[in-house]
Order: structure tokens, then C-alpha cells, then sequence
């Protein structure tokens, strides 16, 4: 068994900081038996501030990783690190220089410019919000106007990849399978939704569950964790699925963002397919 390593990892940004944040976990996914203690500067816009951070930084030396517009405060932090001897790594400057270039045009230098109160950022809003009201089999007489409706057996991630396709722009309900008759009728007459069924292995659903359980200060055995009782659920909800003519998602060795992942490829094929048709 690998060893764990511990590193610390600084992510510096003039914004929200949810793109480094999102930059690293990535990168620290490729490499094995690796803990990093993760200090998160957001919102870091002057000379002030910049001090707070280079003092950690001194304290706590590590890999630092920023997304930073002024020259000024990326000379100073570059700087700093070059004297610490650590790595400073510019995560987004080599894109952005090559769109430039591709372009033809200058960069704008506005702080935060993703994360505008334009159209895009209400319609997210409208999306999380008719989520949340479509959670777990709510408001199932209307599913018309969603974009995702997941159906699947209690604890297959139906909630929080909901949640997750939510924050990605798409109005998204789940609705928990328990048995054919508790499905509500509406499902059976939506057209344009993107209906999709998970699925899970019994063995590793059972083992969710029990620690669901567990959890929660319930130890008593009842047909939730029993093993054949699982079994006759699951082929049951590949009943409904079928009927539905749905597609299906194994999730039992996937995470929830590769779970939403392939639904969002899943929902732009079908979008993609009705404009062709039109």
C-alpha cells in the first residue's frame, strides 16, 4: 500500500477562486497517495492582502497555484516564491494569451468577468431553484419544463447529481423509484426531457446504504440493506426504465461529476438530434 505524501497547496485568486479550485483537484486526481492541505485565497485584489497571503505562503510553503489580473501583485507573489524557491504557476495565462492571439483581440483585465449577473447567471439561478423544488420526487405533476428528470432506487446519487447538473444551467428532477405503482403518471408522457435511469451494483448499494444507516444511528436489518431485497428493487427499476425506453446509467464506479458529465452528453445529443429534425 502507497504511502500518503503531504503537500501544501496555495490557490490565490482575484475572483471566486472556484476555477483553481476546480484546476486542482484535477491535477491532484492523476497522482497517487497524495494529501494536500489546501489554503484558499479568494477575492485577493490588493497589496494588502497580497502580504496575508505571501506571510502563509512563507509559513506554510508549498506548490502555489494563481489567477491573478494585476501585474503588479503577480510580480510581487512570483517574486516571493522565486525567493522561497516553489513552484508559482499561472493557471489560466497561457490560455487566455493563446485566445488572445487566435482572436486578434486584447484582453479585457476585468476582475470576476465570469461570474456577471447577465442572462446565463439568472437562468443557472432558475435552474438550482426548480431543482430544489423537484427534489426527490416533489412537484412530479411538473416535470414538462424540465431539461433532466433522473429516476433511480434510493441512494444511486440521484440528489446531488441533480444539484451538480443544476449548477451547470439545467433545470434538473429526480424522482426515487420505491415500486411500479409509486411512479407518478406524468413520467410516462414527457417528451421533452431527457429522461435518465441510474443503476447500481446490489452488492455496493448495500454497502451505501448500511452506512447511510449507520450514520444516522440505525443498526436494525430490514429490507433496505437486505441483499435480495435490493436485487428485486433494482430489477424492477430496470423495468420501469425499459418501459420507459430511457436511457441508463450504471453509477456504481462512477463519481457524481462523471455521472453528470455523461448526462449533459447525453442531453446535447438529443438537442442536437431535435434541431437536426427540425
Amino acid at each position: 500500500m502507497l504511502s500518503s505524501k503531504k503537500i501544501n497547496l496555495h490557490l490565490i485568486s482575484d475572483s471566486t477562486g472556484e476555477t483553481l479550485s476546480s484546476v486542482a483537484r484535477a491535477v491532484l486526481s492523476q497522482f497517487e497517495g497524495i494529501e494536500s492541505q489546501d489554503f484558499i485565497w479568494p477575492l485577493v485584489r490588493n497589496k494588502a492582502q497580497l502580504d496575508k497571503v505571501m506571510e502563509s505562503i512563507s509559513k506554510n510553503p508549498g506548490i502555489v497555484l494563481y489567477t491573478i489580473l494585476k501585474d503588479d501583485l503577480t510580480e510581487s507573489l512570483v517574486n516571493h516564491c522565486y525567493t522561497l524557491q516553489i513552484p508559482c504557476i499561472p493557471v489560466l495565462s497561457r490560455i487566455i494569451t493563446e485566445f488572445s492571439n487566435y482572436l486578434g483581440m486584447n484582453i479585457s483585465h476585468a476582475i470576476g468577468r465570469q461570474h456577471l449577473l447577465d442572462e446565463e447567471y439568472f437562468s443557472r439561478v432558475e435552474a438550482i431553484n426548480y431543482t430544489l423544488d423537484h427534489d426527490d420526487g416533489q412537484s412530479t405533476w411538473d416535470l414538462y419544463d424540465a431539461d433532466i428528470v433522473i429516476v433511480g432506487v434510493s441512494r444511486t446519487s440521484k440528489s446531488p447529481t441533480s444539484v451538480y447538473l443544476s449548477c451547470r444551467g439545467f433545470k434538473t428532477a429526480n424522482v426515487p423509484f420505491v415500486s411500479m405503482e409509486t411512479i407518478p403518471q406524468t413520467i410516462y408522457d414527457l417528451k421533452k426531457p431527457l429522461v435518465v435511469g441510474l443503476t447500481i451494483n446490489p452488492e455496493k448499494l448495500v454497502q451505501i446504504r448500511q452506512s447511510r444507516m449507520s450514520s444516522l444511528g440505525q443498526e436494525n436489518t430490514t429490507d433496505y440493506i437486505d441483499i435480495e431485497a435490493i436485487k428485486k428493487e433494482i430489477a424492477e427499476s430496470r423495468k420501469l426504465f425499459s418501459k420507459l425506453g430511457c436511457v441508463v446509467i450504471d453509477v456504481t464506479k462512477r463519481s457524481v461529476e462523471e455521472t453528470a458529465a455523461k448526462i449533459i452528453q447525453l442531453f446535447q445529443e438529443k438537442r442536437n438530434k431535435s434541431i437536426s429534425e427540425n
